[in-house]
């Protein structure tokens, strides 16, 4: 089986012909949140293409982007808490540095307290991989343009003018170019996005920002979309294969020093 094949079985397609630009309207938000499960389904995905990569040569020719979205306190899934830190560190063990970027968004979560210190000990055990952005309804576009603008793309602005004998109205344009040259060659973005009842209001919102970011990667980038409400669902896999799962992952097999605990070398993260 060749890895292209491979890949689109994973789930794994190029940004180009992505199925989320139509696929994500159609969704209905309903149900509650189980965070920690789909968050370790994506890293799982992620894991598998690292090891077709490695076998072919190509682990060091991509980055890996993880964007997770999410509104709400994580109350469905079956990974604690603390199995979930212990993952973290056991992930971060298996990828090379700097190949993995993840960067958690938070919407209307900035009072919840619960939900603040433990992204704090997420981050924590991320190793300087991972970032937590705290925002309103009103800066989920501008947060995936932020996003876009570190792992490598600018937004540049270009004005023009137009006038009349009654009016000059000024407008201004978008365009996106990479920031600076870089080693990798092409970026494997994966969206972890939040489908609870609580997003209804703002999904449209998400979906515009995510076919934004998509408009502007290359016709070699991969994507990889996956919904969670208590649930989790890979949507890009084939259509044979696209079924929502009516239970959480299961818990990846970890060597005995993580599943028993944090490694005493791991100094990055404190787990409470």
């Amino acid at each position: 089986m060749d890895l292209a094949l491979l890949m689109g079985l994973l789930g794994f397609e190029t940004a180009r012909t992505s199925k989320l630009r139509y696929l994500l309207p159609r969704i209905q938000c309903s149900g509650s949140t189980a965070f920690r499960d789909a968050v370790i389904q994506g890293n799982e995905l992620m894991l598998k293409l690292f090891s077709l990569f490695v076998k072919e040569g190509l682990h060091d020719k991509f980055q890996i982007v993880h964007v997770v979205l999410t509104d709400g306190d994580d109350c469905a899934s079956q990974t604690s808490h603390q199995d979930f830190l212990k993952y973290q560190l056991y992930l971060y063990s298996q990828l090379p540095p700097q190949m993995l970027k993840t960067f958690y968004i938070g919407v209307n979560l900035e009072n919840n307290s619960t939900v603040r210190q433990q992204m704090k000990q997420i981050i924590d055990c991320s190793c300087e991989s991972a970032q937590y952005y705290s925002i309103n309804s009103n800066g989920i576009n501008e947060i995936f343009q932020k996003i876009q603008m570190q792992i490598g793309i600018e937004v540049q602005q270009r004005g023009l003018v137009m006038k009349n004998e009654h009016m000059t109205i000024g407008l201004m344009q978008e365009k996106y170019r990479p920031v600076v040259q870089i080693t990798v060659n092409n970026y494997i973005v994966i969206f972890t996005l939040d489908i609870s009842g609580s997003m209804e209001n703002n999904w449209p919102k998400v979906c515009g920002a995510v076919s934004g970011f998509l408009d502007n990667l290359g016709e070699n980038d991969l994507v990889l979309g996956i919904t969670f409400n208590n649930q989790v669902n890979i949507i890009t896999k084939p259509q044979l294969e696209n079924r929502i799962q009516n239970s959480p992952p299961p818990r990846p097999h970890l060597p005995q020093s993580y599943s028993n605990g944090p490694d005493e070398g791991y100094y990055c993260c404190n787990i409470f």
